[in-house]
């Protein structure tokens, strides 16, 4: 559904919202703007972190993405180290 698609981060309450780049569609994505347990700072950084991160991955499906998951999770176990 959102293969291909590239986020922005922009606007929104003091810089913490992810917006689609292209404009297709209604541009909201994501926000961290209500997450009070966070300082403004935190937000802000946790936003750009989303926006790369959905930037990074947007070539794969969801299952695909839960599929490295799981694959990178039993790797880790095998190897004995935390996820």
């Amino acid at each position: 559904m959102f293969e291909g698609r590239k986020y922005v981060h922009q606007g929104g309450h003091k810089g913490s919202s992810i917006r689609f780049a292209d404009n297709l569609s209604p541009p909201g994505v994501a926000t961290t703007a209500y997450n009070h347990a966070m300082s403004a700072e935190e937000r802000y950084e946790m936003a750009r972190r989303i926006t790369a991160a959905l930037n990074l991955t947007s070539r794969f499906t969801v299952e695909g993405l839960e599929a490295a998951c799981a694959k990178l999770e039993a790797r880790e176990a095998a190897e004995g180290k935390r996820s």
